[in-house]
């Protein structure tokens, strides 16, 4: 029985074999990238000063809209088109200029914008260089293709440049940011590995996989903005959600309790990272195969792996939170806020590998449009009782909304499902 159990599992890896190469690629640079932050995150504490960290973290929040906008959905969608033509040089080459292109009238746009606001707002205007040397984190989105790798399923080259990035990042950090006064060092050094990073992946596209660039006419750069038109402001809509509590918390608490808010943005996103990478990995195949079964198997185990790291995490809560900031804090926001990967974790596995790869797209871009509607609703209520006086209203607030989220695509899930049949 043993030895036919075993067989059966070298079959199954022998038959999925790349499938298991990506997982273990994703799974392994997802544990780096979750790592990184992590170690520079008690010596900028120390260095820079809760408040000066805090505007750092500040000018990283304002930067994502810009990553997004950059971005423009296509490294959750064009994986899929990536897939589909692999054998194709001359529509991969196609797909890749198109979204290049996009992506750098959408980062001037974007810089254009970015620099006004900074020039108008007076408070920004006093950590102009921060600002600027922040926006240098778009890099990312426009010069790495995470969707190319993605889809022809050769996961190792993410890897590699990603873990490559973050430790020249890391290595800058220590070397150059010795005192309160280099704060601004910290986006900028970032800033360097991405665009490393970015031109790095760009030479294996063109020189190693002989993809060409070629310049794309309006008609195709339409067809794939349009097509990544609907996840796009799906994922402009659901940062509002995600990171206006960061600016408002600013705004209404001190500059300081951002510290405490982004390590328990940080520990969610660490539980969630199973969910992301399953999604990661199996989007390709889920898509291909329309295979239902796969997904309720993954999700089921899924729910039982995050939920067994949340009871993990609030046992050991306090020697965690005191590793990366020495002072005596309030553990009760960072115990509300680990629920959050509960409902996040599942909730993203449900977007990805059942509403994306299914041809689903309008349910995720209606979930976060209702699931925004309750945040800005509880928001509003909370700001018209006068409730917004500490960080608990913030962190409930967050909490609640991607529980209603989860409500949601959980109900559109069964619909699909239904559908598939």
């Amino acid at each position: 029985m043993s030895a036919t159990y075993l067989q059966q599992c070298k079959n199954i890896i022998k038959k999925h074999s790349i499938l298991f190469k990506n997982f273990s690629y994703i799974a392994f640079l997802q544990l780096f990238v979750l790592i990184a932050p992590l170690i520079t995150y008690p010596y900028l504490i120390a260095t820079l000063g809760a408040e000066l960290y805090g505007w750092v973290i500040l000018a990283q929040i304002i930067v994502s809209y810009c990553s997004i906008i950059v971005d423009f959905g296509f490294n959750a969608v064009s994986a899929r088109h990536i897939a589909i033509h692999r054998e194709s040089r001359e529509k991969l080459s196609e797909i890749i200029s198109s979204i290049l292109t996009i992506r750098f009238v959408l980062w001037l746009c974007c810089l254009i914008l970015y620099i006004s606001i900074i020039c108008v707002i007076s408070t920004y205007r006093g950590h102009f260089w921060l600002f600027i040397f922040s926006f240098g984190l778009t890099f990312n989105e426009l010069l790495f293709p995470q969707f190319y790798f993605q889809g022809i399923e050769k996961m190792r080259y993410i890897t590699i440049l990603n873990i490559l990035v973050r430790i020249i990042s890391i290595a800058l950090i220590f070397l150059c940011i010795k005192s309160a006064g280099n704060y601004w060092l910290v986006p900028a050094l970032t800033s360097i590995a991405y665009l490393i990073g970015g031109m790095l992946s760009l030479y294996i596209i063109f020189y190693r996989d002989k993809v060409v660039y070629k310049i794309p006419s309006f008609t195709v750069m339409k067809y794939y903005f349009k097509d990544a038109s609907l996840i796009f402001f799906t994922n402009l809509v659901s940062t509002v959600k995600d990171k206006l509590n960061y600016i408002l918390l600013g705004h209404f608490i001190a500059i300081n309790q951002l510290v405490i808010y982004d390590l328990g943005s940080k520990i969610t996103n660490i539980l969630s990272k199973p969910s992301e990478i399953l999604c990661t990995v199996l989007l390709p195949k889920i898509a291909k195969e329309k295979n239902v079964r796969v997904f309720k198997f993954v999700i089921n185990g899924l729910f039982l792996v995050i939920c067994i790291s949340v009871l993990i995490l609030n046992i050991f809560l306090s020697e965690i939170v005191h590793f990366f900031i020495k002072e005596e804090i309030e553990l009760l926001p960072l115990r509300l806020y680990s629920l959050a990967p509960i409902f996040l974790g599942i909730s993203l596995f449900i977007a990805s590998n059942l509403m994306i790869a299914f041809g689903y797209n309008k349910y995720l871009l209606y979930s976060i449009f209702i699931t925004t509607g309750i945040y800005l609703l509880l928001l509003g209520i909370v700001y018209y009782n006068g409730w917004l006086t500490s960080i608990i209203s913030f962190v409930t607030i967050t909490v609640l909304s991607y529980l209603s989220e989860l409500f949601y695509r959980i109900m559109i899930a069964y619909k699909i499902i239904r559908n598939e049949k």
